[in-house]
């Protein structure tokens, strides 16, 4: 199985927890904290996943500014190269 240890809960997460048990939703105790333990642990584990995400597209992204911006200077150098053709004939 696994490692025994101690733990100390305020009297009311008791109760909420024995309730739980006594309902059928859990079928001892020990389920019920190896359950919350295990849910905890992997939502933390998914939040930095997604942190990690979040960051990384954030990097890879351009802001809606620089694309305008692109959007500008590819104008701007269309217009240069029709006057330049212009100029030619």
């Amino acid at each position: 199985m696994g490692t025994k240890m101690l733990l100390n809960l305020p009297e009311k997460d008791l109760k909420r927890i024995e309730t739980l048990v006594k309902a059928g939703e859990y079928t001892t105790k020990s389920e019920f904290i190896r359950f919350a333990v295990k849910q905890l642990l992997y939502s933390q584990e998914r939040v930095k996943t997604l942190e990690e995400m979040t960051s990384r597209l954030q990097r890879q992204t351009k802001s809606r500014k620089d694309v305008e911006r692109e959007i500008e200077d590819a104008k701007e150098g269309t217009r240069r190269l029709i006057s330049k053709m212009g100029e030619h004939h």
